[in-house]
C-alpha cells in the first residue's frame, strides 16, 4: 500500500512539472519592429509629461467688415470694388471668428521658436460672399477680412506670431515666434521620427492637445485604408475642436520607444445651414421669448465622433524639406529640426 501511495503522489509531481515546462515554451518575444498594437504593460507617464511641455494652445482669431448691399442693385463679385464698398458704409457691420488648435514647439535657437501645427487653424479667407439667390448672381453680403490675432500660450512675449510656410492642400503649416529672450527652457518636441509604413492595422497611438482648450492625451487605434498614399492616415480618436495640430505618436517594440508618426489634422463631419441671430440683439435667457431680430444663414459641421484623420510625418518632413529656401530667409537652421 505504501508503494502505491509513492508511485501515486511521484506522477503527480511529474505532472504539475509537465504543466509548468508547457506555460514556459508558449511565451515568446514580440519585438518585430513594428509599432505595437498592445498596450504598454508598464508606465507611459514620464515620457508623455516631457511631450506635453513641448505642446501649446494656438488661439487665432480674425475680424471682418461686413457690407450689406441692396437685393434690386443684383452686384456680382466683379462689380465689387473699393468704392462700391464705400457706398455702402452706412450698413456695414464688424464682427469676428475665432478657432483654436494646438502646436509643437520644434525649434528653439536664437530667440526663434518654430511651431508645427495644422494649415486651416491659421488660415481665414480674406474675402467672403453671401447671396440672395442659390444661383449666387446676386450679392447679399461681402465681408472683407481686416486683422487676424494669432496667440500662443506660454512662450515669451515679442514680436506677433507669422506663417512663415503652408500647405493648404495638406494641412500643414510653420509658425514663427520671435521672442524678447532667448528662452532654453522652451521643450523641443524632440522624440525619434518614425516611419509611417510600420503603422499596422490595430497599431496603438496617442495624441497630445488642446480639445476644448484642455491639455489632454487620448490612446487611439489607427487604421490603414488608401488614404495613406496620399499622405493620410486614419484612427478612432474622439477629434473635437482645438485637437487640430496635435502630435501623433507610437511606439515600437515597448516602452520607452516613442517615435513621433504625425499630426492630428481632421475628422468626418457633415456641414449643415442654421440660422443665427444678430449679434447685435441680446437674446434672453428665457426660451420662450419672442425674437424679432434679423436672422442669418451659417454653416455649422457636425463632427462625426470616431474618425480623425492625421498628418503622416513623411509629409511633414517633405513640407519642411520643400520649404527650406523660405525657411533659411527668415533666419532658421534646416539641420536644427528634428529631421
Amino acid at each position: 500500500m505504501i508503494i502505491k501511495k509513492n508511485l501515486g503522489y511521484l506522477t503527480l509531481i511529474f505532472f504539475f512539472i509537465g504543466c509548468k515546462t508547457t506555460n514556459v515554451e508558449v511565451i515568446k518575444d514580440y519585438h518585430d519592429s513594428k509599432y505595437d498594437s498592445e498596450f504598454p504593460n508598464i508606465s507611459l507617464s514620464k515620457e508623455l509629461k516631457q511631450i506635453s511641455k513641448t505642446v501649446k494652445k494656438l488661439d487665432i482669431i480674425a475680424f471682418y467688415a461686413t457690407y450689406y448691399l441692396p437685393e434690386n442693385e443684383a452686384l456680382s463679385k466683379a462689380d465689387i470694388n473699393d468704392s462700391v464698398l464705400d457706398k455702402y458704409s452706412r450698413t456695414k457691420t464688424i464682427s469676428h471668428e475665432s478657432v483654436s488648435g494646438t502646436a509643437s514647439i520644434i525649434y528653439n535657437r536664437n530667440r526663434m521658436v518654430g511651431l508645427l501645427t495644422c494649415s486651416h487653424v491659421i488660415d481665414f479667407s480674406d474675402t467672403v460672399y453671401s447671396y440672395f439667390d442659390k444661383d449666387q448672381n446676386s450679392l447679399r453680403a461681402v465681408s472683407v477680412k481686416i486683422k487676424q490675432q494669432n496667440h500662443i500660450s506660454g512662450i515669451p512675449s515679442g514680436e506677433p506670431l507669422e506663417v512663415v510656410a503652408q500647405d493648404k492642400q495638406k494641412d500643414i503649416a510653420l509658425l514663427l515666434k520671435k521672442t524678447d529672450i532667448d528662452d532654453i527652457t522652451l521643450k523641443v518636441l524632440n522624440i525619434p521620427i518614425g516611419k509611417t509604413k510600420d503603422l499596422q492595422w490595430g497599431s496603438v497611438v496617442y495624441i497630445m492637445g488642446y480639445p476644448l482648450g484642455n491639455l489632454m492625451v487620448t490612446r487611439a487605434i489607427a487604421s490603414l485604408s488608401d488614404k495613406m498614399k496620399s499622405g493620410i492616415f486614419a484612427t478612432d480618436a474622439l477629434y473635437n475642436h482645438g485637437i487640430s495640430g496635435s502630435p501623433v505618436f507610437a511606439i515600437r517594440d515597448g516602452v520607452p520607444n516613442i517615435e513621433l508618426i504625425g499630426m492630428a489634422s481632421s475628422a468626418a463631419a457633415q456641414t449643415i445651414n442654421v440660422l443665427e441671430p444678430d449679434e447685435d440683439v441680446i437674446v434672453s435667457n428665457n426660451f420662450r421669448t419672442i425674437y424679432k431680430g434679423e436672422l442669418f444663414v451659417d454653416k455649422s459641421k457636425l463632427i462625426n465622433y470616431g474618425v480623425t484623420y492625421s498628418v503622416t510625418i513623411d509629409e511633414i518632413i517633405t513640407f519642411i524639406h520643400s520649404n527650406e529656401k523660405a525657411l533659411t530667409e527668415k533666419g532658421f537652421t534646416i539641420s536644427d529640426f528634428f529631421l
